[in-house]
């Protein structure tokens, strides 16, 4: 036979968890998805708020993002339209970086084809 101690442990042993978790110390289920809803919806309801500062600091950028959002999301990335605006800018780009570059070259060439691209010093020594 047990004695007290015994059977008082002996018959608050713990149940075996089939599939479910223990509840005991903890909140209840129901709560805890009202906690959990309760909190995504402040998280909504903050981004919400922000997205609304940010329309009315900056309204050209946010009507930007939403165009591009709208462009990739409809598939935009991988078309014709844009290999042609990429390459074209990168086209534009490439000359925009050319011209100091060629400007430099010919300003030399022409420096020393004429008197007049003699330095200071070259002037004064004749």
């Amino acid at each position: 036979m047990r004695s007290g101690e015994e059977q008082q442990s002996g018959s608050e042993e713990e149940p075996k968890l089939v599939g479910r978790r223990r509840r005991s110390g903890k909140r209840s289920e129901p709560a805890r998805l009202m906690n959990a809803f309760d909190e995504a919806k402040r998280s909504v309801t903050t981004l919400a708020d922000d997205l609304q500062d940010q329309l009315e600091e900056h309204p050209f950028r946010t009507l930007g993002l939403a165009v591009g959002a709208g462009y990739l999301l409809g598939g935009g990335l991988f078309s014709a339209l844009t290999g042609r605006l990429l390459f074209g800018g990168l086209r534009i780009g490439v000359r925009l970086a050319a011209i100091p570059l060629v400007r430099e070259e010919l300003m030399g060439i022409i420096e020393s084809m004429t008197d007049s691209g003699r330095g200071e010093t070259e002037r004064r020594q004749q």
